[in-house]
Parts: C-alpha cells; sequence; structure tokens
C-alpha cells in the first residue's frame, strides 16, 4: 500500500520525494539534496510528529538538532480517498509571510525555516512534542485565561492585515465548504455516525431533512465561498493550537484565505460550547478580541452555530466528552440560533 501511494503521489506531483516515516534513508537523502544538513549531519530517527487531518507531518531528530518536515499530498491524509489540492503547503508558507512583521504572531508560530514548492514541502522549528489543546474537550480541563487571551490576541492581529496578493486558496476552500455547509446535512451522506456514537444517527437524521435550515447554512456557506479582505487562519480550534505549560503556538495555516474574521471567531466560539468551557471564558471574547472595523457579531455567532453541527453529525469528528443528550442540546441550540 504504501509502495501505490508513494508511486500515486509521484506521478501525480512530478516530485521524486515521498516523505514518510518508514523510510529514514530517503528523508536523510532529501535533506541533503535540499543542502539542509550540516557537514557530518546524520539522522537518527524519523518519527511522526501528530495525526493530522491534511499533512503528513515529520519530526525529524539528527546528529545536531530536531526539525518539523510537512509536506503535503494530492489527498487528504487521514482520508486518502478524498483529493485535496497539494499546493495547499505554499497557502501556509505565504500565511507565516503574511505575518513575517508582526513579532507577537511570530512568536506564537513555529519559524518556517525552508519552503521546497517542487516537492511540496515546509521543514519548520520543532517547538518539542506538544500536546495540541484538544484536552479541553475532557470534562476536567479547560482553556485557562491566558491561553484563550493569547489565542484571540492572535486572531485579533491576524484579522487586522490585508495582504492582497495572498492566494485566494479556493480549492481548499471548496473542499472545506463542503464538508462545513454541505455534506453534513444532506439525505443519505452514509456518515457512520453510529459508530462514532451509538444513536447519533437518528438524532441527526431530522436535520438532514430540515429545509429551512439547508437554506440558512447554504447563505452562510455562500458569505464563507465570497470571502472579504481580511487574512482568516482558516482551521482554528484547538487542534491547531499547541501547548506549552500555560504558553500556546498555533500551527496548521493551510486553510488561511481572505476572508470574514467572523468565521475564525465563530469556529472557535463553536470549540468553546463542545467543550463546556465556563462563562467566564465565552465573554473572555468580548474582553479580549480586538474587532475589525465592520465585524458582524450575529455572523460569528452563526458561523459558530454551523460549526457544532459539523462536528456532531458530520465526518470531521472530535474527541468530545459529550453524552448523546448534550449532543442533542446542542444541536437543537445551534439550529435554534442558524433558523430565525
Amino acid at each position: 500500500m504504501h509502495q501505490d501511494f508513494s508511486e500515486k503521489f509521484k506521478w501525480k506531483t512530478g516530485s521524486r520525494h515521498y516523505l514518510t516515516t518508514d523510510d529514514q534513508d530517503e528523508v536523510e537523502a532529501y535533506l541533503a539534496e535540499q543542502d539542509f544538513l550540516i557537514p557530518g549531519e546524520e539522522v537518527l530517527a524519523v518519527l511522526s510528529a501528530g495525526e493530522g487531518n491534511m499533512n503528513v507531518t515529520l519530526r525529524v531528530l539528527t546528529s545536531r538538532r530536531r526539525i518539523i518536515v510537512k509536506q503535503s499530498r494530492p489527498w487528504v491524509a487521514r482520508f486518502p480517498e478524498l483529493d485535496a489540492p497539494v499546493d495547499r503547503i505554499l497557502i501556509e508558507r505565504n500565511f507565516h509571510q503574511a505575518i513575517a512583521r508582526n513579532h507577537f504572531l511570530v512568536g506564537h508560530m513555529p519559524e518556517m525555516l525552508r519552503c521546497d514548492r517542487e516537492n511540496y514541502v515546509i521543514i519548520l522549528e520543532d517547538l518539542g512534542p506538544l500536546e495540541d489543546l484538544s484536552t479541553v474537550y475532557n470534562e476536567r480541563t479547560d482553556f485557562t485565561r491566558r491561553q484563550l487571551g493569547t489565542l484571540l490576541r492572535f486572531a485579533g492581529e491576524v484579522h487586522s492585515l490585508t495582504p492582497a496578493d495572498f492566494p485566494p486558496n479556493l480549492m481548499l476552500k471548496h473542499l472545506n465548504h463542503a464538508h462545513i455547509f454541505d455534506l453534513p446535512f444532506q439525505a443519505g451522506n452514509n456518515f457512520p455516525l453510529d459508530a462514532i456514537y451509538p444513536g447519533l444517527a437518528a438524532v441527526a437524521l431530522p436535520y438532514q431533512h430540515d429545509e429551512r435550515l439547508r437554506d440558512a447554512v447554504r447563505e452562510l456557506g455562500q458569505l464563507y465561498l465570497d470571502g472579504g479582505d481580511r487574512l482568516v487562519h482558516g482551521d482554528y480550534h484547538p487542534g491547531s493550537f499547541l501547548q506549552l505549560d500555560d504558553r500556546v503556538f498555533v500551527i496548521d495555516a493551510e486553510f488561511a484565505h481572505l476572508g470574514r474574521p467572523e468565521f475564525d471567531v465563530g469556529v472557535l466560539m463553536g470549540h468553546l460550547l463542545m467543550s463546556r468551557s465556563s462563562e467566564k471564558r465565552i465573554r473572555q471574547i468580548d474582553t479580549d478580541y480586538a474587532k475589525p472595523p465592520g465585524f458582524d457579531v450575529a455572523l460569528a455567532r452563526k458561523f459558530c452555530y454551523v460549526e457544532i453541527m459539523r462536528r456532531i453529525i458530520g465526518i470531521a469528528q472530535l474527541p468530545l466528552f459529550l453524552s448523546l443528550d448534550e449532543r442533542k442540546h446542542l444541536l437543537e441550540r445551534a439550529r435554534a440560533g442558524l433558523v430565525q
């Protein structure tokens, strides 16, 4: 199977380098070809640096240092049957370039050390084997005030940027659009919801046959596609945040685009609700996020509600510590907020 994927990758991209944890020699040969290794430096180990959905992310330990090597495929790493634009790794490069003059933003992302557009690779600073903030879904944990304050300031600083030459990222936006605003609300989508949580398929059924809801979500999805002029991270949820004690770092900017800042804020708000964050954390959005001119609070709430629905009845599931009744309650609340 590995050989099949390797050949498919090379045929579709023209790259000679298919990088995986299974072939340390290939990773070393690639880094040497890129003149990234210093004389005498050897690759000692190649490990997985996380189970991300989109890309293959490797932790490379050498005799001198450790680095992150991230390569995109012409498909979604976790779901190889789903095609995806292979040049999304270049969007992540563009995001790093767009924030390069903002010291706060740069200080809360790993440094980009190299970008190789021919092989769809970026090499990043390794912050260490840190956990992401998906731990907040556990009923015994929550964002700290400092962590959420950092994330809200980060979002505000990103949304203050309007880089006119930022790529539109349309192919990845359309892929994202399908899994947020369309497929979860389709009858007969064949998502294995009962395998995810027993009884969930029956809970989802009414929402898959709700024309008023579909119309409201379709309108919201069009706003997402139409975009805007503000830089948006595009995937602003706990899986994109790494924690080091009380500090937090942001990663995975391949969904970045010029769009509506309400999308990032709404997505983050949705995850606060799904992780049972305290009311004081929810209120922190109002105090710690610097809203850009024209920010629409009601629109952010709608993006929040659709994020909740797609995460509960869609295919992009989360490690939620929620009972079936709690999921029902969140879905009802979200539907009421979308259909007014």
